[in-house]
């Protein structure tokens, strides 16, 4: 089962790498920000996935500690435009947003500064430095499943008088459990940091969870930025559409 959870997360960190790519292609189309900030997110994410769990699949020593470190480091480097990303796309003029960011991003750094202040990763849940970056890379999850959830909605009632593409309703939707599956993976990670090793039970369940977040992340991210035709179509037909009331 462990070995699976790492197979999952380095598949999940070669899709990231084929997003990433995609859509930097499409920045330098469109000059549009949102494409350019998830991509770079995409990017580091997938360094990070590829680096942290090739050791672990292919059972060989681990990275030597200056490795570790920069993998740590690119993870963290990449929360920063997928906060910008999620308040470019939702809030981008609310000052609360701002703040959050803000939050999280000090989180972020102080956390990483200290966790790795001896030259090692410090994954412990006794080590109050990892749960403060533990929160600084959450909390972006959860508010981006919050609020491509409240978009959907109103995307859905827009959708229903013809006034939004069906798809891009349904988008929303995949993009809402991305950020709930990435949640998951979370969690998963404060099993690790509790050192779950000696139960064997909560050891499989705690990989069942990683494993299974990471390969739903990716089907929900093909079917929101690579759709299927059939799959396009098939949201299409499935949509209603009601009457638009003619003027007398």
């Amino acid at each position: 089962m462990e070995e699976n959870a790492y197979l999952a997360s380095i598949l999940a960190s070669i899709f990231f790498l084929i997003a990433s790519m995609r859509l930097i292609r499409l920045h330098r189309r469109t000059r549009e920000r949102p494409e350019l900030l998830l991509g770079l997110y995409f990017a580091f994410s997938g360094i990070y996935y590829l680096g942290y769990n090739t050791p672990s699949l292919l059972q060989f020593d681990a990275w030597p500690a200056p490795i570790n470190l920069a993998i740590e480091w690119a993870y963290i480097l990449g929360v920063f435009p997928y906060l910008l990303f999620i308040r470019s796309v939702f809030r981008p003029a609310a000052t609360w947003a701002g703040c959050f960011v803000a939050v999280c991003s000090v989180c972020l750094l102080v956390g990483t500064l200290l966790l790795t202040q001896d030259g090692t990763v410090d994954y412990a849940l006794t080590n109050p430095w990892f749960v403060v970056q533990w929160f600084g890379y959450t909390a972006p999850c959860f508010w981006l499943g919050w609020e491509a959830m409240l978009y959907r909605q109103n995307a859905t009632k827009r959708a229903r008088i013809g006034l939004c593409p069906p798809i891009v309703a349904n988008r929303y939707l995949l993009i809402a459990l991305f950020g709930c599956f990435q949640v998951f993976a979370c969690l998963a990670d404060l099993s690790f940091a509790n050192e779950v090793g000696s139960s064997e039970t909560v050891s499989l369940l705690t990989d069942a969870l990683l494993g299974g977040a990471e390969i739903a992340s990716v089907a929900v991210l093909w079917l929101a930025f690579f759709p299927p035709v059939r799959y396009t179509n098939w949201i299409t037909r499935r949509a209603v559409i009601l009457p638009t009331p003619m003027d007398g």
